[in-house]
Parts: structure tokens; C-alpha cells; sequence
């Protein structure tokens, strides 16, 4: 199995992760995934509200 190092676009971490699945694997805790999607969330309700 090949591992690589990967940085976290939330919080700026690395994290390993195997090749394989290196496209898939984004976030390095399901905090900063939820923080992303939080921030998607923000982002279409003031689209919204602004038209």
C-alpha cells in the first residue's frame, strides 16, 4: 500500500492517506468537513437573499 500527504484546506494540516483514494480524501477530521459545508450553506442563503 502507497501512502501520500495531503493539507487540510480548512485548517492548513497534513494528514496521510492512501494513494488510492487521494481524490476522495479532502478534509482531515469530519470537523473541517463540516465546517466546508457550513460555509456551502452560508454561501447559497446569501445568494439568495441578495437577488
Amino acid at each position: 500500500m502507497e501512502y501520500v500527504t495531503k493539507t487540510c484546506p480548512i485548517c492548513g494540516s497534513e494528514f496521510v492517506v492512501l494513494e488510492k483514494v487521494e481524490g476522495k480524501a479532502i478534509y482531515c477530521t469530519l470537523k473541517c468537513l463540516s465546517v466546508a459545508q457550513g460555509k456551502v450553506k452560508r454561501e447559497k442563503v446569501s445568494t439568495v437573499i441578495s437577488v
